[in-house]
């Protein structure tokens, strides 16, 4: 019951709104036109004529905001409707004599539009409250949670105003206010391309990217369907049996297109407009083609501006705000074979609408400007000659129509050509605009994660672990990973817990997840989802001192070789704050432990693989870490080099601490290891004591091969 009232009223309303919208023409003069009264013999105050005016100003961005509410649960919705257009719409009812004499007046030259209006405002009006007190009392628990709303609210009234009607300007400042010319790109025409070509779609990438997805979509068709209005005070129903006047120029489908989009999400046609209407709005907002004797504030140039400033940003916004995923070469080739339909079709309109002949008039259309010499006359005399002498003309039951199939052809290539060279502009800016968003995306976690550290601690030290007695312990809780804007996860949500005096293995095929764990745990990478805590500390928001109590040894070590050995290990034991008397002794150990006595002191880039390798151990160990993590540590090296290694494993175990290490020798884990994980495409399948697999009878091989799968043992075969 409640969703037939909804869209019945709803419905009800927009239908309403729309008719009343295209029954009269819009006002292109200063408005509100004061002979209008004097013409109808109607006294009128100047305070009731400006109401009057407002309110039709105020009308459809109220009106947008009312019908968004019934197709959004959105709380910004729910608020816009009872704070914003409610109000509206109660102080139209106290000023529709006014209004109606505005309209009237506008059309008064049509008796059949008069009375349209007089008849169709009253019940717009008393539709669009009856809906609006409908949401008011639906929606009364909505409070004003956050101030920002009203200052949207405000701003979004402010903006309509420029917005819907396009005279607006002229109202302020008066036809030709400046006195100046615009035509071509002149100063005035600079700065709009800076201010709206540029400022307000950062201004709105910076203002939404915080948003949620839903609240996203409601904006952006908001302004939309505000453009759309803006766009269809020129196009009323009185030209539907004039085609000719239809909007056919391309940047004038985006204006149709983008609610589409916003509001259906069809892909197809949203990567048209991506890849054709955006280069088109540049090019065009490049070359204006407004008349030369208007101003900058006359209605015809201002809704130029606004129909190619959302042609231009808002697909590339959709993209930069997630809406839809970057595209792909094979949504490039979709729009090209609609640019085909289109292009063929605006040459027929153009080729029917010019024929000159009895009967056939010439209507002087020029549809995607490939009729006329406006584009090749930017190319210079090869443009003009090509354009002149490519023209062929033929006949049809006595009308004459002419076509220039070479200059149309090689305006379509040059199209297709330069779209998709602005494909890696486009590219450049989304590549920008991701590493923006992954840094602020850290930045606002860093932000999160001190807040919740801060409450964990309660008042303690912010050196202090997170995890109060956690004691030597490595723990991963529903830890996740993704890289970049990649879909798929690199790991996904792997828990698992090691303890004091554990030699942990972690096994798994190439490109299982092995290292991305290990690089998350030492910080090397940021965490997506999850959290890793390694005695007590929380790895993201306490990674200095999650740093400090660990020692790693990465499968590709990068040392300082200018360096000696010696030099080398003390730089890494200044770093953890080593005293003098500490480094010296482990030095002195693990030097002797490795047979290194006789190069210790010798530059690095002299050493042997096993050699370095044995600094880098050494360089992990010096601060006696409490989790030493080694990722592939015994590859490469010598058997003496392995049993060395080995053993300092067992021994760094033995006094409390954790030893995690991932291998694919599967017998030096067997001999090694207290436990096992086994991880297989990012997913973390089992975790085993080694010695409950011998007792179930099975080599640690073959439970690894029962884990991972029949494509080992198929390949066996």
């Amino acid at each position: 019951e409640k969703i037939t009232i909804n869209y019945v009223l709803v419905g009800l309303a927009i239908a309403l709104f729309v008719v009343r919208f295209m029954c009269y023409e819009d006002i292109q003069r200063l408005v509100p036109q004061w002979e209008n009264y004097q013409h109808m013999n109607v006294p009128q105050s100047r305070f009731n004529a400006m109401m009057g005016e407002l309110c039709i100003w105020l009308i459809a961005p109220s009106n947008v905001f009312l019908f968004m509410r019934a197709f959004s649960s959105e709380r910004t919705a729910k608020w816009f409707s009872k704070f914003i257009s409610l109000p509206i719409i109660f102080v139209t009812l106290f000023f529709i004599d006014p209004m109606l004499i505005n309209m009237i007046g506008s059309c008064h030259d049509n008796f059949a539009e008069m009375k349209m209006v007089e008849f169709m405002l009253p019940l717009e009006l008393g539709a669009t409250f009856a809906l609006a007190i409908y949401f008011f009392v639906k929606d009364i628990k909505v409070r004003i949670a956050k101030p920002e709303y009203l200052y949207v609210g405000l701003l979004s009234v402010v903006g309509a105003l420029f917005a819907v009607p396009t005279y607006i300007f002229m109202f302020f400042f008066g036809k030709g206010y400046f006195g100046h010319n615009p035509y071509g790109l002149s100063i005035y025409h600079r700065m709009v391309i800076y201010i709206c070509f540029l400022a307000v779609p950062l201004l709105l990438y910076f203002w939404l990217r915080n948003q949620g997805r839903s609240k996203i979509r409601f904006a952006l068709i908001v302004i939309s369907l505000g453009v759309l209005i803006c766009f269809m005070y020129a196009n009323k129903y009185t030209k539907l049996d004039k085609p000719w006047t239809y909007p056919w120029h391309l940047c004038n489908t985006a204006v149709f297109i983008l609610p589409l989009c916003l509001i259906f999400k069809p892909k197809r046609l949203f990567y048209f407009t991506y890849f054709i209407n955006v280069f088109g709005a540049i090019m065009a907002t490049l070359m204006p083609n407004y008349g030369a004797n208007d101003t900058m504030f006359t209605p015809e140039v201002i809704r130029f501006i606004v129909n190619h400033m959302e042609a231009f940003w808002m697909p590339l916004l959709m993209v930069a705000l997630k809406l839809y995923p970057r595209p792909k070469l094979k949504q490039y080739g979709y729009s090209i074979l609609g640019l085909a339909g289109y292009f063929l079709l605006m040459l027929a309109l153009n080729i029917n609408f010019n024929g000159v002949g009895p009967g056939h008039v010439n209507h002087d259309v020029d549809y995607f400007f490939i009729y006329s010499d406006y584009i090749g006359k930017k190319l210079g005399s090869f443009g003009k000659n090509l354009y002149k002498n490519s023209l062929i003309e033929f006949k049809i039951k006595g009308v004459t129509y002419q076509i220039r199939p070479l200059y149309q052809f090689l305006y379509y290539v040059g199209y297709v050509l330069f779209g998709f060279a602005m494909w890696f502009v486009y590219q450049l800016f989304f590549d920008i605009s991701d590493a923006h968003y992954a840094a602020h995306v850290r930045l606002k976690g860093i932000r999160q994660d001190h807040i919740a550290l801060m409450s964990a601690l309660n008042g303690r030290s912010i050196h202090e672990p997170m995890e109060k007695d956690a004691g030597i312990k490595l723990e991963l809780d529903h830890f996740s990973k993704k890289y970049g804007t990649n879909k798929h996860y690199a790991v996904h949500d792997v828990s698992l817990e090691v303890h004091a005096g554990e030699v942990f293995g972690f096994l798994g095929p190439n490109g299982a997840g092995k290292s991305t764990i290990i690089k998350s745990i030492v910080g090397i990478q940021p965490i997506t989802e999850g959290r890793m805590r390694v005695c007590g500390y929380d790895v993201q928001a306490q990674p200095v001192e999650a740093k400090s109590v660990l020692g790693y040894v990465p499968d590709h070590y990068a040392l300082y070789e200018k360096l000696t050995g010696r030099e080398y290990i003390n730089y890494l034991a200044d770093i953890f704050e080593v005293s003098l008397e500490d480094r010296q002794e482990r030095i002195d150990k693990y030097v002797k432990l490795f047979e290194l006595e006789q190069s210790i002191d010798n530059k690095i880039k002299t050493y042997s693989h096993g050699m370095k390798q044995k600094i880098a151990i050494i360089s992990a160990l010096v601060h006696n870490p409490k989790i030493w993590i080694l990722d592939e540590p015994l590859t490469g090296l010598d058997p003496t080099s392995i049993y060395q290694v080995k053993q300092c494993m067992l021994n760094h175990a033995k006094e409390g601490n954790i030893v995690f290490f991932s291998s694919h020798l599967i017998d030096v884990v067997e001999k090694l290891c207290d436990r096992v994980g086994i991880i297989k495409r990012g997913e973390l399948e089992a975790i085993e004591s080694v010695d409950n697999i011998e007792k179930s009878g099975k080599t640690l091989e073959q439970f690894y091969l029962n884990i991972i799968g029949d494509n080992v043992t198929e390949a066996g075969k």
